[in-house]
C-alpha cells in the first residue's frame, strides 16, 4: 500500500469514527426493516406502502442529517476532512456479484421447480444471497478500514441469513429480518462509538471577549 491509498484509507475511517453514520442509517434500516416484517405478519398491506415510503425517503434524508450532525458534532471537535467517494469499490463490487449471483440462482430455482412468485424458494435464494453479500462486505469494509466493530454487522447479518434459510419465511419477510437486524446492530455500534468520541473529544468552550 502507497502512501496515498493510506491516506485515502485514513480519510474513509475518519468519517467512522464518530459513529454517527452507523447509528442515523441504523435506525432507517431498522424502520423500513420492522414495517416489511409487521406486513407480513399482520397482512396490513398499508405497512409495506409505508417501508417503501420510508426507503424511498429516509436513506436520501439520513445521509443530509449525517452530515447535519457531523457539522455540529464532529468537525467542531476534530476537524473537517473530505471523505473521498471511490467510482467502485470492492464492497460495492462484491454486493453487485452477490446480487447476480442470486438473481441467476432464482431464476434457476424458478425454471426448475415451476415457482414464479417471491413467497416460496425463489424468494429465499434473493434474500439469503442479499444477505451473504452484505456480511462479506462488511467484513471486507472492516479489514480495510480496520474497523474491528464492523465486524459485528458481518457476524450478525450471516447468522441471521444462516437462520432465515433455515426457516420458512417469504421474500418480503426475510428481507425485513435482515434490515431490522442489521439496522439495530448498527444503531448499538454507532451509538456506543459516538458516545465514546464525545467523551474523548469533549468540545472547546467558546472564548469570551
Amino acid at each position: 500500500m502507497n502512501e496515498i491509498e493510506r491516506t485515502q484509507q485514513r480519510t474513509r475511517s475518519y468519517w467512522f469514527s464518530d459513529g454517527i453514520a452507523e447509528l442515523v442509517g441504523g435506525i432507517a434500516m431498522a424502520l423500513v426493516g420492522f414495517l416489511m416484517v409487521a406486513s407480513e405478519r399482520t397482512g396490513v398491506d398499508m405497512l409495506a406502502t409505508m417501508a417503501l415510503l420510508a426507503m424511498i425517503l429516509l436513506f436520501p434524508a439520513s445521509a443530509q442529517l449525517v452530515r447535519l450532525m457531523k457539522d455540529r458534532i464532529t468537525h467542531t471537535r476534530t476537524g473537517y476532512v473530505k471523505y473521498p467517494r471511490p467510482t467502485m469499490s470492492k464492497r460495492r463490487k462484491i454486493i453487485i456479484l452477490s446480487l447476480l449471483i442470486s438473481v441467476a440462482s432464482a431464476v434457476f430455482v424458478a425454471l426448475w421447480g415451476g415457482e414464479y412468485t417471491l413467497d416460496g424458494g425463489v424468494g429465499k435464494v434473493f434474500f439469503v444471497g442479499a444477505g451473504t453479500g452484505m456480511a462479506v462486505a462488511f467484513a471486507v469494509r472492516a479489514v480495510r478500514l480496520r474497523l474491528p466493530r464492523l465486524f459485528a454487522s458481518a457476524v450478525v447479518l450471516a447468522a441471521m441469513t444462516t437462520a432465515s434459510g433455515f426457516a420458512d419465511f417469504g421474500f418480503v419477510e426475510g428481507m425485513g429480518l435482515l434490515l431490522a437486524v442489521l439496522g439495530s446492530t448498527s444503531v448499538i455500534t454507532g451509538g456506543v462509538t459516538l458516545a465514546i468520541y464525545i467523551s474523548r473529544h469533549p468540545k472547546a468552550p467558546l472564548e469570551t471577549l
